[in-house]
């Protein structure tokens, strides 16, 4: 039976989480309820806390890395039951639409959402459910499967920029999802090159396995002709927002090479790129902005091939009853992963 009541994580303003007591959601006919069990922070939620976010406005509930076990299954749903420990896509696309069909679901107009997931229970609507949930690998602890999601966006950017196997790729910035990009180069036989400012972050790469150099230290064409032998690669991943930093990557990109614009850039800010660059030397810049489903379940297979890698990605677990403390660290940017565990939650 599940409680009348629950607590959430409020961003009750800017700068300020409260956790509240709620009504715990109801099921109807074809949904399904998770507990959550975890949820990581992403650079979204951060942005929102301290700045705003058009989609999220105080007072509500941050959070869309989720996963949760079934604890309540409603009429008309197949292939459920409580004790599954599931992940949750935050959105999942029509599949309909004019723009879905074209196979651009991340751009769909009509996605369903499910809520924010900084709150003890979760309800996952019956249009999503069958859709928008995987099974969580036995092998995979609950921290490293909320990386699915973040996983996909990754998923497709890799497939924007058309990463394919045996090339030179630099990632400019070496973030959890920067992290992600390089990761899933490197498993295409990709010769792989990250840039990070961050000391104690590009110590966590070079953990993983990955090269990664600081650009006030060295410029970054020396640190690709060192790294393969030109001063340029063939894709360059951007996971930073810095309109001069993806001015940059365009003459770092080698002839025929693609730019990819993973970190997102306010709205009206204008880029100057050098036409010859785009005419003469046939350099591409391209965007990748979410996941489509597809995207999702691929992670999830992925993350189980790769449960090792994943795994040092998440370098702080902090408590729900905590989770103020969890957002002020993600602020402070030593971290890669931040993930909110609600084994302190009643």
């Amino acid at each position: 039976m599940k409680p009348e009541r629950m607590k959430a994580a409020e961003l009750a303003a800017l700068g300020r989480i409260a956790i509240r007591e709620v009504p715990v959601p109801d099921v109807e006919a074809g949904d399904v309820l998770l507990k959550t069990l975890a949820v990581g922070l992403c650079g979204t939620d951060v942005k929102a806390y301290r700045r705003g976010h058009p989609f999220f406005q105080p007072p509500c509930v941050l959070g869309h890395e989720v996963v949760g076990v079934v604890v309540s299954v409603a009429s008309q749903v197949v292939g459920m039951a409580p004790g599954m420990r599931l992940a949750c896509a935050p959105y999942a696309e029509c599949g309909i639409c004019a723009i879905c069909r074209r196979g651009l679901g991340e751009l769909c107009n009509n996605k369903d959402f499910i809520s924010g997931a900084l709150q003890e229970y979760i309800r996952v609507p019956g249009n999503m459910v069958g859709r928008a949930i995987v099974p969580v690998p036995a092998a995979l602890d609950d921290a490293t499967a909320t990386l699915f999601e973040p996983l996909a966006c990754a998923m497709n950017g890799i497939e924007r920029a058309r990463v394919a196997r045996g090339g030179t790729v630099l990632v400019i910035g070496g973030g959890p999802m920067g992290a992600l990009l390089a990761l899933l180069a490197r498993a295409r036989e990709n010769r792989v090159l990250v840039s990070e400012i961050n000391g104690i972050r590009r110590r966590r790469l070079e953990q993983l396995g990955l090269a990664a150099i600081d650009p006030t230290n060295v410029p970054l064409s020396e640190a690709l002709e060192t790294a393969f032998g030109a001063p340029n690669a063939e894709k360059v991943l951007v996971a930073v927002g810095h309109r001069h930093v993806a001015e940059t990557a365009v003459g770092l990109t080698a002839p025929g090479g693609s730019v990819l614009l993973f970190g997102g850039l306010p709205k009206g800010e204008v880029m100057s790129v050098d036409p010859y660059d785009i005419h003469y030397r046939e350099v591409s810049v391209v965007g990748s902005f979410g996941y489509r489903l597809a995207h999702f379940r691929s992670a999830a297979a992925w993350a189980a091939e790769h449960a090792g890698e994943l795994k040092q990605l998440i370098t702080a677990v902090t408590s729900f009853s905590c989770v103020g403390d969890a957002f002020a660290a993600a602020e402070r940017g030593d971290e890669m992963k931040i993930v909110v565990g609600f084994g302190d939650a009643q």
